[in-house]
């Protein structure tokens, strides 16, 4: 019995290490297997004058992740919207599965057995009901006839009673109405005499708050508090923008904008970003026509480990969390 006993519990706990290590598994592929994206682009010279043709541009845009085990992305103009593949298998969007035309026109086609049997029942009765109408009918224009002579007789005292009522009614409704006036009146003129007071206090109240808020936003940032975790977000921000920039670029434009002055000027602002852009992006200057012509491709990765790393280092600073507190009261005062 015991040793039954402790071989389900062996099994069990088994079972449950097996569980507990794939979930930690499954974390950590999620965790530190990067999320790679590759985006080419290809316009070709296309002159600016005669218009630009979407159809003639080149999109693909994917992103894989773990040997591509997931694949996503779209293909423009070939394929127009984004798809998720899992092992090759299309997950999203899902296909619609269309019925037969050949079962809906045979459905049209054959009438129901009810309808027929009504259609029967409502013939035999048509003939019946008809008689029972016309019986009724007779019936009620006598009693009809015999109920109109108390009636107009009674119609004739409400009349002038009601003329008499309403005589009386006129009269108060004018002095009722008379009186309003004069009370809109007054209320109008006080109105005009206590808008300016109080449009004066609000505006003072508004703009004493405001100032207070000021003071209380100057005083926080030059705290060093706010210094600190203001460093602090700046540096994993940094890190962030970093890990997310393409790890490969490849960049070549062709541009004219048909006056060479202003082509000179943008050539002149990519000598500027020369340093920044070299072995990136190439530019290719066209001072006689108006023209654009773009060939680019990016491939980069983004891992899930470092932006939980960096969300959870400034959520749980103390300089942070002083600092959004600090903030709070400020807006809600």
């Amino acid at each position: 019995m015991l040793a039954g006993i402790l071989t389900v519990l062996k099994i069990i706990g088994i079972v449950f290490l097996v569980i507990l290590a794939l979930l930690i598994a499954i974390i950590l592929l999620v965790l530190f297997v990067p999320l790679r994206y590759k985006l080419d682009i290809d316009i070709p010279r296309t002159e600016l004058q005669s218009g630009f043709d979407m159809e003639k541009m080149f999109l693909n845009a994917r992103f894989t992740w773990l040997l591509h085990f997931i694949n996503a992305g779209i293909t423009y103009p070939k394929q127009k919207e984004f798809e998720v593949k899992i092992l090759g298998i299309r997950v999203f969007p899902r296909k619609v599965k269309k019925t037969s035309e050949k079962a809906d026109k045979i459905i049209e086609a054959k009438p129901s057995e009810g309808v027929i049997e009504m259609s029967n029942m409502e013939e035999k009765t048509t003939e019946e009901t008809h008689e029972e109408l016309q019986n009724d009918e007779n019936i009620q224009e006598q009693n009809i006839e015999e109920t109109k002579k108390p009636e107009l007789e009674q119609a004739e005292e409400t009349h002038e009673a009601k003329v008499e009522a309403t005589s009386d009614d006129v009269d108060d409704e004018e002095r009722k109405s008379f009186l309003d006036v004069i009370w809109k009146i007054i209320d109008f003129v006080k109105k005009l005499i206590e808008t300016p007071q109080n449009v004066f206090s609000k505006i003072q109240y508004t703009i004493s708050r405001v100032c207070g808020k000021i003071d209380m936003v100057k005083t926080t940032l030059e705290n060093d508090i706010f210094k600190r975790a203001f460093a602090l977000v700046k540096g994993k921000l940094i890190k962030l923008i970093k890990m997310i920039l393409p790890d490969r670029t490849d960049i070549r434009i062709t541009l004219g904008t048909g006056d060479p002055a202003l082509t000179a000027e943008v050539m002149a602002a990519y000598g500027a970003l020369y340093p920044v852009l070299a072995g990136k992006v190439y530019m290719d200057p066209d001072f006689e026509e108006s023209v654009i012509g773009l060939k680019a491709h990016l491939k980069g990765h983004i891992t899930c480990f470092t932006v939980v790393y960096c969300a959870a280092v400034c959520y749980f600073n103390k300089d942070v969390k002083k600092v959004i507190r600090r903030f709070k009261k400020i807006m809600n005062s």
